[in-house]
Parts: structure tokens; C-alpha cells; sequence
């Protein structure tokens, strides 16, 4: 017995490292979460764990009631004013199409310049300038600092992700902005101008982390699709079918039209097939900015046509679109780099 206890001691003590290699620890979603701030790429976890409803089912009833109250407004610059505030913000447009079924021909000129205002604000993106020179207090310069990089994330990084339910351009990156220099530059004690940084600081980072924790995890996709590889191929096909129509616009500068070009070379390299790379990642980017790149509704008025076209070329020209697209090719070749590990 004793042998036979020695045996099984043995026998234990050399198996168990193959053990811990047939039942891994699943890795926690802080250590995921740390390596993506690392090297930020397209690794994910999606179509394990959480399910949620399926987005496809919303929009259409939305789109449905949008349609609804379209046919009703009868006056056709509002028609047309709100199909191109759809492009920006589709909450907005359908709440003023809403409103166009309610009032009366007098009051039109009213909420046509509501709806130009509108769309003024919404493609001038609040700027974020520091004059570091008007912080007087040392702790709160330190803070401020941590808040524009973790800004910058945000507007340039996270807005890349798919975020469902937000469909106003810039929308949570605007708040942020504003917020950031309603605190920076109103007169309040220093204490509370900390405190307030503080809070917001610890707001912008639990956005950062829900907007990949729910990429990492979720089934949630526009595409209504059961399985990994279909989703991948819905996306990929999708972005690259964007990047077509971007390549021959003349609206891109010939080095724009080169780093296009490059990334649609990222994205090709992508796996879909690839259990743990979800392409789905940069739906977020192409989303906003591909509204853009459909054939225009015919208008009446050569003028709204010509508005809808400036608003175009303000996005694609911004140095926001810029460094958005930097950051997806940055992550587009993190994720090919990683393809070699998985």
C-alpha cells in the first residue's frame, strides 16, 4: 500500500502541470483589459458569454415611425432639412419630422431655423484646448493632463467601437469635451474644480471600459448574425466596400487615398474564420463617416444639396477623421501582428 500511495503521489505530481494546461484559467477581463490598452487591437471573446437583443429589430421600428411621420409633414424644406439632419443625429431628425406634423405654415420658418442651427452644432466639434497657464493649482494640472490622454482615447480610440443605441455623431465625445471645459474655465473653489475632474475623469473610464467590455463579450451586432465567421465576413465586406467608394472620391488627398489604400491591405490580412478576432471593431468608424459615402436623396432644392455636401467634406477634412483612421490602422496591425499568437 505504501508503493501503491507513493504511486498515485507520483503519478499526480508529474500530470499536474498537463492539468493546468488542459483547464486554463479563463483570463479576467482586467488582464484583457490591460493588454488592450498596451497594444489595442481586435481580440475578443465574442459569441461566448453575454447575449443580448438583437438591434436590427429596434431600428427597423424606428425607421419605421420615421417614414410614418415623413409622409405626413407637408412641407418639403423641412422634409428635406430633416432627412439631412438623419445623417447626423437620426433621434433629432425624427423628433423635428415629428413636429412638422404638428404645426402650421407660420410657424415652418421657425423650426426650419431650429434645424439649421441644428446641424451647425453638431458637425463643429467642440475644440479641447489646455492653457495650462490658467491652471494655478500643481495637483489639478496633473489631473488634467491624465484627463486630455484619456480624452483623446476616447474621441480618437474608443469612438472606433460599435456603440449601440448612440447614433448622434460625436455624441458622447461632445459631452465630454464641453464638460471638461465648462470645469476648466468656470470660476469655483479649487477644491470643487478637483473634485469635479475627478468625477469626470472616473466617468470617461468606466465609458472606456463598458464600450470594450461589451465588444469583448457581445453577440450585439447590426448584422443579426448567429456565428463569428458570418459576422467577420458581414464586417469585412462591409468596410472594404466603404474604402472602394473613399479610394476614388476626390475629396481625399492623394496621401489620404495612400493610407486608404493601406488599410484596406490591413484589413484583407484579417481572419474570419479566426475564432478569437472579431473585425467588428471598427464598425464604430465606418459607421459614422460611411452614412457619407451612400448615393444622395434627390432634392428639390439645389441648396440642400449643396449643404449636405459642405457638411461631407467639414467631416472628412477634421482632424478628428484623421486620427480616427490612424487609430484604426494602428489596431488593424496590432490585431494581424496577434494573429501569429492565437
Amino acid at each position: 500500500m505504501k508503493y501503491w500511495g507513493f504511486f498515485v503521489f507520483g503519478f499526480l505530481f508529474f500530470i499536474s502541470p498537463i492539468f493546468a494546461q488542459w483547464f486554463a484559467k479563463q483570463s479576467t477581463f482586467e488582464s484583457i483589459w490591460s493588454k488592450y490598452q498596451l497594444a489595442p487591437n481586435l481580440e475578443s471573446e465574442a459569441y461566448t458569454n453575454s447575449n443580448f437583443p438583437i438591434l436590427r429589430e429596434v431600428e427597423t421600428k424606428e425607421n419605421e415611425e420615421y417614414d410614418y411621420y415623413f409622409q405626413l409633414c407637408k412641407f418639403q424644406e423641412i422634409r428635406e432639412l430633416t432627412e439631412i439632419l438623419s445623417y447626423l443625429s437620426f433621434y433629432d431628425a425624427l423628433l423635428q419630422i415629428k413636429r412638422c406634423t404638428e404645426i402650421t405654415k407660420n410657424e415652418t420658418a421657425n423650426l426650419e431655423k431650429q434645424i439649421k442651427k441644428k446641424l451647425f452644432d453638431l458637425i463643429v466639434f467642440p475644440k479641447l484646448e489646455i492653457l495650462s497657464s490658467e491652471i494655478s493649482n500643481a495637483e489639478n494640472l496633473s489631473l488634467v493632463r491624465e484627463l486630455q490622454s484619456e480624452w483623446e482615447k476616447t474621441v480618437y480610440l474608443y469612438s472606433n467601437f460599435y456603440k449601440p443605441h448612440e447614433v448622434l455623431l460625436f455624441g458622447k465625445e461632445r459631452e465630454y469635451t464641453l464638460s471638461l471645459n465648462r470645469i476648466l474655465y468656470s470660476d469655483m473653489p479649487e477644491f470643487k474644480r478637483r473634485s469635479s475632474l475627478l468625477r469626470l475623469l472616473q466617468d470617461i473610464k468606466t465609458n472606456q471600459k463598458s464600450t470594450y467590455q461589451l465588444f469583448h463579450y457581445s453577440k450585439q451586432n447590426p448584422w443579426n448574425l448567429a456565428d463569428l465567421k458570418s459576422e467577420n465576413e458581414k464586417s469585412k465586406s462591409y468596410f472594404l466596400q466603404i474604402l472602394s467608394y473613399w479610394k476614388i472620391d476626390p475629396l481625399f488627398t492623394d496621401g489620404q487615398k495612400q493610407q486608404l489604400n493601406n488599410l484596406q491591405i490591413c484589413l484583407e490580412k484579417l481572419p474570419t474564420e479566426e475564432k478569437k478576432i472579431r473585425i467588428f471593431g471598427f464598425f464604430g468608424f465606418f459607421s459614422d463617416y460611411g452614412r457619407f459615402s451612400v448615393e444622395y436623396p434627390s432634392f428639390e432644392t439645389k441648396e440642400n444639396l449643396t449643404k449636405l455636401l459642405y457638411i461631407r467634406q467639414t467631416l472628412f477634412q477634421s482632424h478628428h477623421f484623421q486620427k480616427r483612421l490612424e487609430n484604426v490602422m494602428i489596431s488593424c496591425k496590432n490585431s494581424v501582428e496577434s494573429k501569429k499568437e492565437l
